[in-house]
Parts: structure tokens; sequence; C-alpha cells
């Protein structure tokens, strides 16, 4: 009986969730925004997760609150723990200034390129967030959030809120799913140790020396096979996408590197990334709406987290 239970819940993981709309008064933990699961291969357990969020809702007395989307870094899942460092750096700072806070699930474009594209799930899975988003407005009269103000806040990994936040809106207002008729598109993006595009093509373009590039091309088509499908926010940029602020752990060489250099630094948070989106804001006429920080370096989370980032969300809230 026991391995049946056990087998049971293991089949529930992997079909996932049902995305059914929220009852008022319902919001809580492990809410179901899609239908995916996945085995996740950035954890120590490879567990299977799902397409689910966790809410935090304002003050008791705040209507229709302002929120904050959290998309965690690679090796973490959505969940954090009430008082750990984690909740008072990133939950506490958003609920005191009168925000809600959501934390999301999600699928990753390179980390999880593994899962397979389908009927069921078209743009794996580039577009988890945005569908978390979409989600979020239909159901923002159950959550009681002001769907005009809503906010990505991203470290490392979850910086895919980076390059969902400068795609064009994914609204589709004929849909025959009310939740994708919603917008994607939100007021500002923070974020810590961002990844500004996943084309491994166009990062040997814009930090490599010309001699290293064609080998570290090569080799990055080898490792990721759907490479093709990697998307770039940097080539996303345009004139009406929404202010970004990002902070690196390490300071910015200012110079193409060789590959062997490259080898000695943490190109997954190169700081480069930072300066390249900086780059394609001013490129499109908006350079006052991209600010990166990368010297001095910002080794530790918690000198970017914290009230720092609630205070930048604020000045974007819509009346």
């Amino acid at each position: 009986m026991a391995f049946l239970l056990l087998a049971s819940a293991a089949s529930q993981a992997q079909e996932g969730c049902i995305p059914n709309p929220l009852p008022q008064a319902g919001p809580g933990a492990d809410l179901c925004y899609g239908p995916a699961a996945w085995r996740e291969p950035s954890l120590p357990d490879r567990r299977w997760l799902q397409q689910r969020i966790d809410y935090y809702p304002a003050q008791p007395g705040i209507l229709s609150a302002p929120l904050i989307i959290y998309a965690h870094a690679n090796g973490a899942t959505k969940s954090i723990a009430p008082g750990s460092r984690e909740y008072l750096m990133l939950v506490t700072p958003a609920l005191n200034a009168g925000f809600a806070f959501v934390s999301v699930e999600f699928r990753h474009p390179v980390v999880n390129s593994g899962e397979a594209d389908s009927p069921t799930n078209p743009g794996v899975p580039h577009h988890d967030i945005a569908r978390a988003v979409q989600f979020i407005r239909a159901n923002a009269p159950a959550l009681d959030i002001d769907s005009r103000n809503i906010f990505l806040l991203a470290r490392s990994r979850g910086t895919l809120s980076l390059w969902t936040a400068l795609q064009n809106d994914l609204a589709d207002p004929n849909a025959s799913d009310p939740v994708l008729r919603e917008s994607s598109r939100v007021n500002a993006v923070y974020a810590y140790n961002a990844q500004t595009t996943y084309d491994g093509q166009e990062f040997a373009e814009l930090f490599i020396v010309p001699g290293d590039r064609e080998a570290y091309k090569t080799n990055f088509r080898l490792r990721y096979p759907k490479y093709e499908q990697f998307g770039s926010a940097v080539r996303s940029v345009t004139a009406d996408d929404p202010p970004v602020k990002l902070f690196y752990a390490s300071t910015f060489v200012g110079r193409l590197v060789t590959a062997q250099e490259l080898e000695t630094m943490d190109s997954v948070h190169y700081p480069g990334f930072g300066v390249e989106l900086c780059a394609a804001y001013q490129r499109a006429g908006i350079p006052e709406k991209c600010e990166v920080s990368h010297d001095p370096p910002y080794p530790d989370a918690s000198q970017v987290f914290g009230d720092r980032y609630v205070e930048f969300f604020r000045q974007y809230l819509r009346p």
C-alpha cells in the first residue's frame, strides 16, 4: 500500500497541476498557474517541480496592493522559509512597504532545455514567468492585487524575468484561455547577477576575442542541441521597455577576453551582460531606463536586496 501511495504521488507530480481560477480569499502556498511538471536538474535530489507560486498578501487593510514577483536562483526552489535570511532580505521589505509578494517556480531556457516542446507547452521553456504574470492578473481580484503595478525581482537563473519583461506583450485577446488574454508586461525589473542573453553565439561575439570565438560557439552548440531556441534580452530591447536596475557580484574587465581567461571568471554571472543590456537601451534611445552596477562589485546578495529594491520599485508605481 505504501508503495502504491508513493507511486501515485510521483505520477501526480509528473502530471503537473490544474490552474483553476482562484476563489476570493483563497490564496496561499502552492497555487497552480500552469500545467507543466518537470524533474529539476539543478537540485541535488532532482525532484519533480510544478508551475506553482507562493503568495504573501500585503499587510491587512491594504486593498489592491502592488505586487512583486520573485524568481529564484539555480539550486533553489520558490520556497522561502519564514524568518530565514532569504525571507528577511526578500519578503519582509516588500510587505513592510505595502506590497504583496509572490515567489514563482519556473523552468529555465538553458537549465531545462531538455524539456520537450509540445502542443500543450508552447514556448518551452521561455514563457513560464510570463504565464505566471498573466495568471496573477487574471486572478487579481481574488489576490487583491493592483494589476497595473506588477514588478519583477530576480536573481541569477531568475533573470528569465528580465527576458520576459523585454518581450512584446504576450496577451492574446482572442485566446480561449482567459489567462492568456492578460498582459505579460510589468512596471520595472530589479536583478542580481542577471544573464541578458542565453545565446552562446551572441555571448562569444560580445565578450570573447575573435580568435577564440568559433571554438566557443562550436562547444556551445554541442553542449546545447536546442541552442537555436535560446533568446536574448539584448536583442529584444525597444523604446517602450520598462526600467531595469542590475547588480553584479564581480567587476567587469571592460575588454574582450580570451577563452582561457573566461575559464577563470564566473561566465554565468558575467558583469558584461548588464553593460551590453544598457548599451542596447542606449541604442533604443532610452538610456535613462537601464542602470548597471558592478564596480565596486556586490559579492553578497544582502548588499543588493532589502529595502534597496523596494525604493527602486516605488519610483515606478502607477497611480
